[in-house]
């Protein structure tokens, strides 16, 4: 009896040759969502060969090995989403096999590998928070095993390859982990900086908790300050222990305050008793460091201040960028980078806590720049923002007044506002900040950001040329493809049908009313995004962009502009531009009216449709009467107004101009979208009326 239990427990108990292959490395987060580019490896540490044969993923992915799977000591092996993909991006002589079924969540998943016998032998539940590393969640990094022998389940066991010069999919599949150690670094935890709040020119403490099964032979915090225009380099500061012993302590040092207006960077260096080390936060990090800021908020404008500090790749070293001539913001990183170049600083108007985004990505764009902040690091639920200052004054004007209104009838529309811009200590004037379409914003509009987020272009020869796919876009557009090629077939009572399941009509009907208001011209050929929502609703809905030429603007307007007629047939099938009374050197590049486009894809049959036409109609004339007014919109055209007198008597101080003829300028572009305001409501109400009477 006694020697049948020993084989009856010896039945249920692992081989310990077996607990030797363990889950090494993961890509669950693509760059751009390519995630056919997933996959899972697995790496024998041990000295012996593993027949892992029928064994398989239950958990997280599902996959069973296939007979005669053999892993030898000291190698890897790759299970792909995608076999064809993953070979085209890695090689095909990398040892792999696919494809699993299922999709690691961006977010966290819970991952288990069992034996034939269905008994566990590894398993690993990561999030895309918390102590996880940050750079496999889209930076192009995979996450990777730090120690084979330490347990999976522990998230300081696990860090984020090498990330790449720009994004692309990366990690170390087939090979040592960028990551690896014999056994586990110590552990960084409980991090405090006093005093925490900014505050210029005072001594600071820097706090920490360390601990390492080992012992903890030293433990060392790495500082720099830099500000605009200054990087003091990074210095290290031996950390003591205050409290605990060698096993885990609190650790305590401290330095003088650093100048005010500066960032001071820490990161730190602990070594245990058998030489392991980890620096925290991890080198491979999207966010290299921690960071205080001594900027106060000295900020008596109406608007806020948002410093631009260039401190180079983003990493601990700090590299500035090369210099590209007097006046210039210096040399922008590559499109795509995958590790940011600056930090910015947000003082909000009128006191207020001062805000730091640190290792953000800067890239150039037309009349201005773009900020990429880190996902867990948003300004003000923004992961992406656009400042501009471009073209005619009234440009930067206009548009937040169009965002601004479409907000008011219930559209999804983006977060603008304008704030005062220094870019490494030089003032540039004030610009419009607008908050960019992506999947931060359908997360926050739509509770989902799965679906297909489409750009309209207005050059392009096709449907799919004149949609620039912006989320998910290895998976083609044969969803807009198939809608625009089935709209406009049928009776009219088929396509009101077909619109009602496919289309959020009231937002669409919202969106068209707005573009009237404003006389939106552009806005129903291109001029704006449009989400299809492949999961809960499976509809489409519409977002506004560039609204720069609105209230009366476009290319060839007159200076006060008084142009208030643009129909209400504008953007259906079969309307026909006006003759251009300005003449035919105006025509524009459709023929007729300069202001005149086709018809878009949405718009025309849409608008054409007699059941979705009374639905624009009667919002047209609601917004009309309730928002599109003097009483209602009149205040927010007074305020923005006020709050940019104050900027152009500072630019005129600062700049050596005379202030009156900046305020002049802002003065009669308000009062022109005052004008706009009168003027067009005025026409609506009386086409609305005619309309009404069938003429």
């Amino acid at each position: 009896m006694k020697y049948l239990f020993v084989l009856l427990l010896s039945g249920l108990m692992v081989c310990a040759t077996d607990r030797n292959v363990v889950i090494n490395e993961i890509m669950y987060h693509p760059p751009d969502d390519f995630d056919n580019l997933q996959y899972v490896e697995l790496h024998n540490h041990g000295r012996q060969s593993v027949n892992i044969s029928g064994w398989s993923f239950t958990k997280g992915i599902k996959f069973a090995f296939p007979a005669n799977t053999i892993l030898n000591p000291g190698t890897f092996l790759v299970v792909a989403r995608s076999a064809n993909d993953f070979a085209a991006r890695y090689g095909r002589e990398l040892p792999m096999l696919g494809n699993f079924t299922g999709r690691l969540s961006h977010s966290g998943e819970e991952l288990e590998l069992v034996n034939a016998q269905k008994q566990l032998i590894d398993s690993v539940h990561f999030t895309d928070s918390d102590r996880w590393p940050r750079g496999p969640d889209g930076y192009s990094a995979s996450l990777e095993r730090i120690s084979p022998a330490s347990p999976g389940t522990l998230p300081e066991n696990w860090g984020g390859s090498v990330l790449p010069a720009t994004k692309r999919a990366t990690g170390s599949p087939g090979r040592q982990n960028d990551s690896f150690s014999t056994n586990l670094p110590p552990i960084v935890s409980s991090i405090e900086f006093n005093p925490s709040k900014p505050g210029a020119s005072q001594s600071v403490s820097i706090k920490a908790k360390v601990a390492d099964t080992d012992g903890v032979q030293s433990v060392t915090a790495l500082f720099r300050v830099v500000g605009p225009g200054f990087d003091g380099g990074e210095q290290e500061l031996q950390m003591n222990r205050v409290t605990g012993d060698q096993k885990e302590g609190n650790y305590e040092t401290s330095f003088s305050g650093a100048p005010g207006n500066r960032l001071v960077r820490v990161r730190f260096k602990a070594l245990d008793a058998a030489g392991t080390q980890r620096f925290f936060p991890g080198e491979n990090e999207p966010k290299p460091t921690l960071t205080l800021s001594t900027f106060t908020n000295n900020n008596d404008a109406l608007i806020p201040f948002i410093h631009v500090i260039q401190t180079g790749a983003g990493d601990a070293r700090g590299t500035r960028p090369r210099n590209t001539g007097p006046g210039r913001f210096g040399a922008p990183p590559r499109a795509g980078e995958a590790r940011g170049n600056s930090a910015i600083v947000v003082i909000p108007p009128r006191g207020g806590e001062v805000q730091v985004f640190d290792h953000v990505r800067w890239t150039p764009r037309k009349g201005g720049f773009k900020v990429h902040f880190h996902k867990s690091e948003p300004l003000n639920g923004m992961t992406t923002i656009n400042v501009i200052n471009e073209g005619s004054p009234r440009w930067i004007l206009s548009e937040p007044l169009a965002y601004e209104l479409y907000r008011m009838a219930g559209v999804p529309a983006e977060q603008s506002e304008h704030i005062r811009l220094y870019m490494d200590g030089r003032y540039r004037g004030y610009h419009l900040l607008v908050e960019q379409p992506n999947k931060s914003f359908l997360k926050k509009h739509f509770k989902d950001d799965t679906g297909n987020l489409y750009k309209l272009l207005w050059y392009g020869n096709d449907v799919i040329s004149k949609h620039e796919k912006k989320t998910n876009p290895s998976t083609g557009h044969s969803d807009v493809v198939a809608l625009i090629n089935g709209l406009g077939k049928g009776s009219a009572a088929a396509q009101w049908e077909s619109i009602q399941k496919n289309f959020a009509v009231e937002e669409f009907a919202s969106y068209f009313a707005v573009n009237m208001c404003i006389q939106n011209w552009d806005g129903f050929f291109n001029n704006y995004y449009t989400y299809h929502d492949t999961g809960k609703t499976g509809k489409w809905f519409i977002i506004p962009w560039d609204e720069d030429k609105t209230w009366g603007d476009y290319d060839g307007a007159a200076l006060p502009y008084n142009w208030y007629e643009m129909p209400l047939a504008y953007g259906m099938n079969n309307d026909r531009s006006p003759v251009d009374r300005l003449g035919r050197f105006f025509e524009g590049p459709w023929g007729g009216a300069s202001w005149w486009r086709p018809p878009g894809y949405f718009s025309g049959p849409l608008l054409a449709n007699p059941e979705f036409r009374k639905r624009f109609l009667a919002r047209l004339s609601e917004l009309c009467e309730t928002v599109f007014t003097e009483e209602k919109f009149l205040p927010v055209i007074n305020t923005m107004e006020q709050k940019l007198l104050v900027e152009t008597q500072f630019r005129a101080k600062t700049s050596g101009q005379n202030p009156r003829d900046g305020a002049a300028q802002l003065k009669a572009d308000m009062q022109s979208f005052r004008d706009q305001l009168t003027g067009r409501r005025k026409f609506l109400l009386k086409e609305l009326a005619r309309e009404k009477l069938g003429r």
